[in-house]
């Protein structure tokens, strides 16, 4: 029987518990992306309502996450290109330049241990800072957790154009925090705290 032919009871249910487990983290995905938790809850609620009635399409429940993901990026593209409100990119050259000063100069300040003292708001704010590209592929690898071809499935795109977001976006990252340590009141830390490749860009033994 396809999910279409079940009663509509059934049909809610099975929903709703595909569903709600991953409303936190839709929400938290979509006010990184929006201007306001209101947005961002209307965003989530769209979502939501486009994955009902697309519900038939989803074939394989254990796909219900990238899928539910897919639909919420379509939804925010929608909502800026309607608002015509576009986050102004950063300088890529400077952040990358930034970055490259931090690992290859003699500065004492050491990535790992500047971004060890970001709190999640701090990371956050980091990730408004660098294009919306890069920041969504670290963000759903580095942070939810997503394989690469779970990436690739959610933003539409090759597995290899994935790894290389990942790996500049990563770069970019890096050259924000370092551009904004002193506002941000990080600076050099000593070399006992923790490592930061635990949040951003650890060691990923399956992909």
């Amino acid at each position: 029987m396809t999910q279409s032919a079940l009663p509509i009871e059934e049909q809610h249910a099975r929903f709703q518990a595909l569903v709600l487990p991953h409303l936190d983290r839709l929400l938290r995905f979509a006010q990184r992306r929006t201007s306001s938790v209101g947005d961002a809850e209307d965003a989530v609620q769209d979502t939501c309502i486009k994955a009902w009635l697309c519900f038939a399409d989803l074939r394989d429940a254990e796909k219900a996450r990238p899928w539910l993901y897919r639909i919420l990026r379509s939804v925010l593209s929608d909502v800026s290109e309607k608002s015509d409100r576009r986050r102004q990119l950063v300088d890529i050259t400077r952040l990358e330049q930034a970055h490259e000063e931090l690992i290859g100069g003699d500065t004492d300040v050491v990535f790992s241990e500047v971004a060890a003292r970001l709190d999640s708001e701090m990371l956050a704010k980091a990730l408004t800072l660098i294009p919306e590209d890069f920041a969504t592929a670290v963000e759903l690898h580095d942070i939810d957790g997503f394989k690469y071809h779970e990436i690739a499935e959610i933003a539409g795109i090759p597995i290899g154009t994935v790894m290389s977001r990942i790996s500049r976006g990563r770069r970019l990252l890096a050259g924000t925090i370092i551009a904004n340590r002193r506002a941000w009141g990080l600076g050099t830390t000593d070399a006992q705290k923790p490592s930061a490749r635990a949040r951003i860009g650890g060691d990923r033994s399956a992909q």
